[in-house]
């Protein structure tokens, strides 16, 4: 068995569910041997196991935090918005629960997965928004300047950047390894990812259809910015706000019945515009049939719910717009049957991102693993140095795109 895996709780055994279980007398079991019946809270593994009590509620208070803090900056004001009572203060949970569970994740891949994730949302999402503000370049007709990264309003830079990144390799690069909506329900939501908590089976997977209507409102959002202002846009934007953002906070409150991925599963709009570019773009999983052993263990891991190997034995590969690369299919699969296939396939065809591959990654014995953290970790440092300069040179007010003259020592005729 696994070392990432291993037994869980008595029920969760991995052994237990591939084969039927055999009948032991009383006689025969050590009297001193108690099986764990719950997983303590230093350990988190790809298959999920269940937590006591203490735990789901210290998630579910704060997932209440991360809503009252949303709540006072939108509609009570108080306090004069600090950081532990604002938008921001969803990004500070997700570091302290995310080192938590960086510490606890006992699968490799992982917990580099999860490092790449709170990093990216405490420098890009927390930090340079907060302390060093500036606004990208963006088309349309927006009610509030778009202050970076505005992932979530069309027509900013960002969001065509992500939108030709999804397609090239997948909706991981955004909900796997970048996205705050998933970073709080990965390192909150942990404790309800076990069976019981998560809907399977056919009809939880036809419910994924449910997201194409917040589709279509975010639809008829893109195209409200793209208008100039009136009644009749600034009311649909309105509305469209209160459509994601209540669902967003209530499925917070749900994951003890729904599980820590619902929202993901089938109300997120964003998600489903990255899901169109999954089918359309090079993402996909590979599947072997050949050496596919059918142990569903990719399926158990899956948290969005997906029927991996059911999928793959039917149409000789995984191919779904609800797929977030997360990896812990492949990474957990015993016969290597599955691998991520995204644009580097194309250009490299001999390229085998299966099980050995991805775990390698993360091996510090290897030179390219030490050079491909420090890059990521300069790439970080140089965005926050460089938003720190740019907001010192230019003033936090300043929209980019009028200003990288200046930023760069260039002069600009003044009108």
């Amino acid at each position: 068995m696994d070392a990432s895996i291993g037994p869980i709780c008595q029920e969760d055994t991995l052994a237990q569910k591939r084969r039927p279980a055999r009948v032991v007398p009383i006689s025969d079991t050590p009297a001193k041997v108690r099986p764990q019946r719950c997983m303590p809270a230093n350990q988190q593994r790809s298959l999920a196991g269940r937590y006591p009590l203490w735990i789901k509620g210290l998630s579910l208070l704060a997932f209440a935090w991360a809503f009252l803090g949303w709540l006072n900056e939108t509609w009570f004001f108080q306090f004069n918005n600090p950081i532990w009572l604002n938008r921001y203060t969803e990004y500070v949970i997700i570091l302290i629960f995310g080192i938590w569970r960086i510490v606890a994740e006992k699968n490799p891949y992982s917990r580099k997965r999860l490092i790449i994730l709170v990093a990216n949302v405490t420098v890009l999402w927390w930090l340079i928004p907060w302390s060093f503000p500036f606004i990208e370049p963006y088309v349309g007709y927006l009610g509030v300047l778009p202050a970076f990264p505005s992932l979530h309003t069309p027509g900013t830079l960002t969001f065509f950047l992500v939108l030709g990144a999804v397609f090239l390799f997948g909706r991981r690069v955004i909900c796997g390894w970048n996205c705050p909506c998933v970073s709080i329900r990965e390192v909150v939501g942990f404790p309800f990812r076990q069976a019981d908590h998560v809907p399977r089976g056919p009809w939880a997977w036809r419910l994924r259809h449910l997201k194409w209507f917040w589709l279509a409102l975010y639809l008829g959002a893109m195209w409200a910015m793209l208008r100039p202002a009136n009644n009749t846009t600034t009311a649909y934007l309105g509305f469209f706000g209160l459509m994601v953002a209540l669902p967003y906070f209530l499925t917070f409150f749900l994951a003890p019945w729904i599980g820590n991925r619902s929202y993901c599963r089938y109300l997120c709009p964003y998600g489903a515009t990255f899901g169109v570019l999954n089918r359309v773009g090079s993402f996909q999983i590979d599947y072997n049939k050949d050496s596919c052993i059918q142990c569903g263990l990719c399926e158990k891991v899956c948290d969005m719910g997906i029927p991996v190997w059911h999928m793959g034995a039917e149409t000789g590969k995984v191919d779904t717009s609800e797929c977030m690369g997360c990896g812990r299919c492949i990474t957990e699969c015993p016969s290597k049957s599955l691998a991520f296939h995204d644009v580097r396939n194309l250009l490299f065809p001999r390229l085998h991102q299966d099980r050995e591959w991805l775990r390698g990654l993360v091996d510090w014995q290897r030179s390219g693993t030490r050079w491909r953290t420090a890059l990521f970790a300069l790439v970080l440092a140089g965005a926050l140095a460089g938003a720190w300069h740019y907001s010192g040179r230019i003033g936090s007010g300043a929209e980019l795109i009028n200003n990288l003259g200046t930023l760069c020592g260039l002069p600009i005729s003044k009108q």
